[in-house]
């Protein structure tokens, strides 16, 4: 049943911030827009999921696929099949972009993490994905390649999710990619600049462990909500179009400290579960300040310093970047994931 005095609905009518639920499974995002999930988001990672927790309503669809398109190839009934896994989910959010005049009900998507930057690929693929609703967002990755796209893409009018993004740089790079996207058109399609603060965390911890580097995990708790909290910032001091979009998260702390602020928070499911059980007190925290010591601490990492400063990384560097390339290499395997899916299906209609 709808909590509409539940936690999620009263963070957006008090302060703003949206929640996005970050899944492909159909349950999940039924009950999830019930609790006040505005928009919806998933990566690689999630199709398998989906397929797994919606076996007898997916794996007819892929054996559809298998035998409507003999010829085709893994990687091209994977994509057919993400489109179809995603239109269901825009069907489901398209009231809500109706009702709320496009300010709510985007619903992402994400192709094959192999292609990321092949520039004239991304750009084909996004146009493909943007026919699918109106209410479509295309994620685009936060790298060199992925500025060029955005560009182009905000120029055409698709809506767009700058992925991969675990530093302040990055962020400023994309929001600029889009202001000259809107410069070139009259349309005004949606951006969101994802800035991913639990990933960051769970990526610095594995380096201190590395390195043998003595920081309290309460510390690292604090650098990616950081992170996220200089580049809101920034944004409000610009006055960048684009929206930011927390991500990545691993806590509950990951959205509850960057309530307060115009912004969208995406978490999954095991992070929101308990957001709707407590049912806490609404608290701003985006202006909310690091403790210096902890900051010191946190400084000793030289990755959380190129994560937070304005110029840490380069538009070259994004690409390869740490906590980009875990995050890289998880959508990968995922996507694998949906391929032996595929396979697996094959061999069964042989």
């Amino acid at each position: 049943m709808t909590k509409v005095n539940g936690y999620f609905h009263r963070v957006l009518a008090q302060t703003s911030t949206q929640f996005h639920i970050n899944t492909a499974i159909q349950a999940d995002l039924e009950y999830f827009l019930e609790q006040g999930a505005v928009c919806n988001t998933s990566n690689p990672t999630h199709i398998p999921r989906a397929i797994k927790a919606d076996r007898e309503l997916w794996q007819p669809v892929i054996d559809k696929i298998l035998k409507e398109n003999p010829e085709a190839t893994d990687d091209e009934v994977a994509d057919l099949l993400l489109q179809r896994i995603t239109s269901r989910s825009l069907k489901m959010f398209w009231p809500l972009y109706k009702q709320s005049e496009g300010k709510y009900g985007y619903v992402a998507i994400q192709g094959n993490p192999f292609t990321n930057e092949d520039l004239p690929e991304v750009l084909e693929k996004a146009q493909t994905y943007s026919k699918l609703g109106k209410n479509v967002a295309v994620k685009i990755q936060s790298t060199k390649a992925g500025a060029k796209a955005i560009e182009e893409l905000t120029a055409l009018g698709v809506n767009t999710i700058c992925t991969k993004g675990f530093s302040v740089s990055q962020g400023i790079e994309m929001a600029e990619a889009y202001e000259r996207g809107l410069e070139r058109t009259v349309l005004k399609p949606k951006c969101f600049v994802v800035n991913i603060a639990g990933i960051l965390d769970e990526y610095l911890a594995e380096v201190a462990e590395a390195q043998k580097i003595d920081i309290a995990p309460e510390s690292i708790s604090h650098a990616g909500v950081t992170m996220t909290r200089v580049l809101y910032r920034i944004f409000k001091e610009r006055d960048y179009k684009a929206y930011i979009q927390g991500g990545g998260s691993r806590e509950p702390y990951h959205f509850t400290e960057l309530v307060g602020g115009d912004l969208a928070i995406t978490i999954s499911p095991s992070q929101a579960r308990p957001l709707i059980e407590l049912n806490p007190p609404v608290v701003s925290r985006i202006d909310a300040e690091i403790p210096e010591d902890m900051l010191k601490k946190l400084e000793e990492l030289p990755d959380f310093s190129r994560a937070i400063n304005v110029e840490g990384l380069t538009p070259e560097e994004f690409y390869a970047f740490g906590p980009c390339m875990k995050f890289q290499k998880s959508c990968e395997e995922g996507y694998k994931e949906t391929l032996r899916e595929i396979k697996a299906r094959h061999v069964a209609l042989m």
